[in-house]
């Protein structure tokens, strides 16, 4: 029994420290997977594999949710010692990815209309500025989903009837994909107009990480132990590198890091990635244009303070 206690006890620490994207991704595969599966199976099997697959994804989904429990509960705690207002005390029941996406969904569509009136994003402190996106892939990704998502909807305008005869059925799924065409262009526009002429900043105290309304962080330079150039990719560096997801945050627009910086433990730094604050971070993962401006720089800050 106690062994059984500590696997399950394993499982839901694995689960709880999973993110949420991961575990969409998961939900996504199962239903894929198991539709796929109940075409390949015999008729008599079909309607209980549908079933499955409406099940389980759900149901992978409030896992994930009870998981946090123990967290739900260390939040409505805190705001009861601050003497929070109820409607706080709901919003902590929430995953905090939830509301986190609720925020950038909200920032997305600021920008998305600060586009339209052509209004100037807000002023990047001064520095050294550190960009990442004039060798990146970011200005390619955009325009590929900009024109994946204009092409999308007279593609599926010419082949549905072709595969639906029930022209209610067509009715609906235009519908659906033409909301779906405008909510992502929203939020491409949106994060171009934020982005496209964004870039870190390093001052003499901190270095400030900004990408449009995904992340941004201020993190003194005292708190910076080392920063290293990375050739191989996350997965890769977790392996040599065991950490839980907790501690890593990857603050790039589009491309894969190249570079990780290591925080001393117990230093407060205010980073906020997809709308959450993130707390005990040790390890920021970044895409520069030149890595090395800012390592060089780091090397420089840190023989001054040892000099001085």
């Amino acid at each position: 029994m106690k062994s059984v206690r500590e696997a399950a006890s394993h499982y839901a620490r694995q689960l709880n420290e999973a993110t949420w994207t991961s575990v969409l991704g998961y939900a996504y595969l199962l239903f894929f997977g198991i539709g796929t599966l109940r075409l390949l199976m015999p008729a008599q099997l079909s309607e209980p594999l549908r079933l499955l697959g409406l099940a389980i994804p759900p149901l992978l989904l409030i896992a994930k949710d009870l998981a946090q429990f123990p967290d739900v509960v260390v939040r409505l705690r805190r705001l009861r010692a601050e003497g929070a207002r109820w409607p706080r005390f709901m919003a902590a029941c929430l995953p905090p990815a939830l509301l986190g996406m609720a925020r950038l969904d909200r920032a997305l569509w600021s920008g998305f209309f600060r586009w339209l009136r052509r209004q100037p994003n807000p002023a990047r402190p001064a520095g050294n500025a550190l960009t990442y996106h004039q060798r990146g892939a970011y200005s390619t990704a955009v325009a590929f989903g900009l024109f994946s998502t204009l092409i999308e909807l007279p593609l599926s305008a010419a082949i549905l009837p072709l595969l639906i005869r029930d022209p209610d059925a067509v009715g609906t799924i235009h519908l659906v994909m033409a909301a779906a065409s405008i909510y992502t262009l929203v939020w491409l526009l949106g994060d171009r107009w934020m982005v496209r002429d964004d870039y870190h900043v390093l001052t003499d105290t901190h270095l400030d990480l900004h990408i449009g309304a995904r992340a941004s962080a201020r993190i003194p330079l005292d708190a910076i132990a080392d920063a290293q150039p990375l050739s191989q990719s996350l997965v890769q560096w977790r392996r040599a590198n065991p950490c839980r997801p907790a501690d890593m945050v990857s603050i790039t627009p589009f491309d894969k890091p190249n570079l990780v910086l290591r925080l001393r433990p117990g230093v407060d730094c205010a980073i906020t990635h997809h709308g959450v604050a993130r707390e005990e971070v040790r390890y920021v993962f970044l895409y520069l244009d030149r890595p090395q401006q800012l390592t060089s720089a780091l090397a420089g800050a840190s023989l001054g303070s040892r000099g001085a």
